[in-house]
């Protein structure tokens, strides 16, 4: 998780950069399924995450239609992402304005 939450910080300020959005503060919450069965050995599991949700949670003057667009190009090029993703994790990414 901590991977996935630094990946998008990473790759989501460069984007904001890129873009001309100044993301402010942010704070980014991880909540994840974890089928445990695999790491105690009971059977194989082949999606030990079959869920996880970040919230990219911005304190900002950017618009929730900007914070969307910097979320939609992370998506592109955040690679613990589409790690996740072609695992087959039922992955959400919420980017919000606080406030």
């Amino acid at each position: 998780m901590t991977a996935l939450i630094a990946c998008t910080n990473v790759i989501g300020h460069k984007n904001a950069h890129r873009l001309g959005v100044d993301l402010g503060m942010v704070t980014i919450d991880a909540n994840c399924k974890f089928d445990r069965r695999g790491v105690l050995m009971e059977e194989e599991i082949a999606v030990p995450f079959p869920e996880i949700t970040l919230t990219v949670l911005c304190d900002t003057r950017a618009s929730q239609k900007e914070l969307a667009r910097v979320g939609e190009e992370t998506a592109k090029y955040c690679a613990i992402a589409k790690l996740f993703k072609a695992a087959g994790t039922d992955l959400t990414v919420n980017w919000v304005k606080a406030g």
